[in-house]
């Protein structure tokens, strides 16, 4: 980058961040898994994260296939900003796991499809704490000074 002071132009590097890339997995890839991308995204955003790629898939996805209305209900409900192009569903992928470094499975969250708007907000909820720990044990970890 280069800037002008004085009549001066000097030239400063800019420190490149090295990409962190995070995929988030679900069955169907239209409830959990993008709730959980959109909210990790925000996280990332709220502690001025860069370089930092963050996607999901599903096991069994409904390729194609928009966010539930209620996932998008419960998202907007706690404040968070959904991407201009709706999100659609996506197949994982085995290679996958080369392509990213770090996966998480949600299997192990009560699955809202079909249970209600109630459900939807519970597991966003759910998702906001869990994933903000997530994030202070991936990025605290890699920038932590080492002690000798």
């Amino acid at each position: 980058m280069s800037t002008t002071r004085n009549g001066r132009t000097t030239t400063q590097k800019i420190a490149t961040v090295p990409q962190v890339k995070i995929l988030f997995v679900c069955t169907g890839n239209t409830c959990r898994s993008p709730m959980a991308e959109i909210i990790f995204k925000a996280i990332c955003k709220q502690h001025h994260r860069t370089g930092v790629i963050v996607r999901s898939a599903g096991t069994n996805a409904a390729v194609g296939m928009t966010m539930m209305p209620e996932a998008v209900t419960a998202l907007r409900l706690y404040g968070y900003r959904l991407p201009k192009t709706p999100h659609t569903a996506k197949q994982y992928w085995h290679k996958m796991q080369k392509q990213y470094h770090y996966i998480y499975s949600l299997q192990n969250y009560p699955d809202p499809y079909g249970r209600g708007q109630d459900a939807y907000n519970a597991l966003c909820l759910q998702l906001q704490g869990d994933l903000a720990h997530l994030y202070h044990q991936i990025f605290d970890l890699r920038t932590a000074p080492v002690r000798l």
